[in-house]
């Protein structure tokens, strides 16, 4: 099996449902977000001596982790991503062997995360990215903006619901540990401050 070139199409597949399907109900989780997490996920991977086979699980898990968001509501998101994944699988003809570990990484990214080995734990690192980077100012207000779209509530304590949620969080590499940590408490500071004025 060519992994890259599998994985170029698998892309291809993914970008083309993306935009198949752009809704504006989506101003965080679309395609942007999905690249993004293949860019990080390849990131920390290469940091690690992995073989191409688990390079391939971690960037196909990427590609898929989010793409069930446009098939159904927020909830399940993940197990419908997965059964995505899987009828790419059977109507491309590509090896099966690697679906259970892919579906793991996929489902992995759950809230709240619980990875079960390291492959796990790099895909929900590479979603997760972002909360120990400045983007993460600008993605909060994305989130917040499409959760209002998609359950048509307001949060008007969402300040103070994320600060405990970048609080809980925990980067399971060491790559992101020593990489981020310091921007996500750059993070936390902020919202501390703005939780403050929610009252």
């Amino acid at each position: 099996m060519d992994y890259n070139e599998a994985e170029s199409h698998i892309g291809q597949y993914v970008t083309g449902f993306f935009e198949f399907h752009a809704k504006e109900q989506f101003p965080y989780h679309n395609l942007l977000h999905t690249q993004s997490v293949v860019q990080h996920a390849v990131e920390i991977a290469q940091s690690y001596a992995l073989g191409e086979e688990e390079l391939f699980i971690i960037r196909t898990a990427a590609w898929f982790h989010d793409i069930g968001h446009l098939t159904g509501g927020i909830q399940d998101h993940e197990v419908r991503g997965v059964q995505l994944m899987q009828d790419y699988f059977q109507q491309h003809h590509l090896p099966g062997a690697s679906i259970p570990f892919i579906a793991g990484c996929i489902l992995a990214t759950r809230f709240p995360s619980h990875p079960c080995n390291f492959l796990e734990s790099v895909i929900c690192d590479a979603d997760t990215y972002h909360l120990g980077t400045p983007v993460f100012q600008k993605t909060d207000a994305l989130v917040r903006k499409e959760m209002e779209l998609r359950t048509g509530r307001k949060f008007p304590y969402w300040y103070q619901s994320t600060l405990r949620f970048l609080q809980a969080h925990t980067f399971y590499t060491d790559y992101c540990r020593n990489l981020l940590n310091a921007g996500k408490q750059e993070n936390i500071y902020w919202l501390q401050s703005l939780a403050k004025q929610e009252g």
